[in-house]
């Protein structure tokens, strides 16, 4: 994705990072070009768009007061996108979406923050009934016809195009897609995009604090794991590895805890993905269902030390307010979530993790 952010549409929602999909059917689509109309079959999926995350779309109310916060947090490489506008962009009616955005970047992942500053978009729908929160996890496909062919593709298999468009940067016109997967999805939204300029993207360098270098999970809470993993595995995602997960030490907002889940794992990507759901509460995952319904709940993040990192970032504003610990595998560790939900409707989780 171009890395010039008055270049860039706004982002949109994406899926994990999972396995190569097989063709279910052979219609076919066309490929609208300049007027012309060209039959464009199904292919099989291409394993390598899926697996890296290119960004993540995080709708907010306040641009400037979300970078901010982040920045104050550690996460200094942040850029002013400014206001973008961008004209016949289809969602339930063709629209000019107006918007206004920050990236912040990181070693491995880039977020876009998203403020709608019109109506009749889906970034000014997702924020009136889910809230500040990502709205998107997006992929980039190597062309235009390629991005044709994968709309196709999910088309046999059921799912359609949720909101679609073009925009112009310094390589050409680039064009988007987001799949409307979320409902059956667990709050994830599938955005493919096609950038003439991502070649030209150089590897991230990002020079934020600790311990906002990498992100190491993106992770989601659902009503019921097994429904969504048989959505994916449906639509030729594959099946999500399914645990029950009962955490040692466990501590809920000051006091024992006695919370337990189901996780559902991707991990072919670069980065891991998690779907959580509560099987006994109280815990945040419940929390977060009742204010915002399915999504992402949290971006992870591996420390050193951990309760260094804990009372760093408890120095700038944060405190714990679920933690644990686990004792598997021949691997001991710890996680604590943060809330940063204050900043954007998304939290952080510290995770260590070392061989015994």
């Amino acid at each position: 994705m171009n890395d010039d952010c008055t270049m860039r549409r706004p982002a949109v929602l994406t899926v994990s990072a999972c396995a190569a999909l097989t063709v279910l059917s052979s219609s076919a689509s066309m490929h609208i070009r300049g007027g012309s109309q060209t039959p464009v079959e199904a292919v099989a999926r291409d394993p390598a768009i899926y697996t890296h995350v290119s960004h993540v779309g995080w709708v907010v109310r306040d641009v400037d007061a979300t970078a901010a916060a982040w920045r104050a947090l550690g996460v200094t490489n942040i850029r002013d996108g400014g206001v973008q506008e961008l004209p016949g962009v289809a969602y339930r009616t063709t629209v000019t979406a107006r918007v206004k955005k920050a990236v912040a970047r990181f070693d491995n992942a880039m977020i876009e923050w998203i403020q709608p500053l019109n109506e009749g978009t889906a970034y000014a729908d997702f924020l009136a009934s889910h809230g500040e929160g990502v709205q998107h996890i997006a992929y980039s496909v190597p062309t235009d016809l390629r991005l044709t062919e994968e709309i196709a593709r999910y088309k046999t298999l059921g799912v359609g195009v949720l909101q679609s468009g073009t925009w112009t940067g310094s390589k050409g016109t680039g064009r988007f897609a987001d799949l409307d997967t979320a409902t059956l999805g667990g709050g994830m939204t599938i955005a493919l995009e096609y950038d003439p300029g991502a070649a030209a993207i150089p590897a991230a360098t990002a020079t934020n604090g600790d311990p906002f270098g990498r992100i190491a999970q993106y992770a989601f809470v659902v009503r019921d794991v097994h429904a969504v993993s048989a959505f994916y595995d449906r639509i030729g995602l594959g099946a999500l590895p399914i645990e029950r997960n009962v955490s040692l030490n466990r501590v809920y907002r000051g006091s024992p805890g006695a919370f337990e889940m189901l996780l559902g794992w991707g991990r072919k990507g670069d980065v891991v993905f998690e779907w959580i759901q509560s099987v006994i509460g109280p815990n945040v995952y419940e929390e977060y269902l009742q204010q915002h319904g399915e999504g992402l709940h949290h971006l992870g993040f591996n420390v050193v030390d951990m309760d260094a990192t804990v009372a760093a970032l408890h120095s700038r504003g944060l405190d714990v307010t679920m933690s644990g610990g686990w004792n598997v595998n021949g691997y001991e560790g710890r996680f604590a979530y943060l809330d940063t939900e204050q900043h954007g409707g998304v939290t952080i989780e510290l995770l260590w993790n070392k061989p015994r």
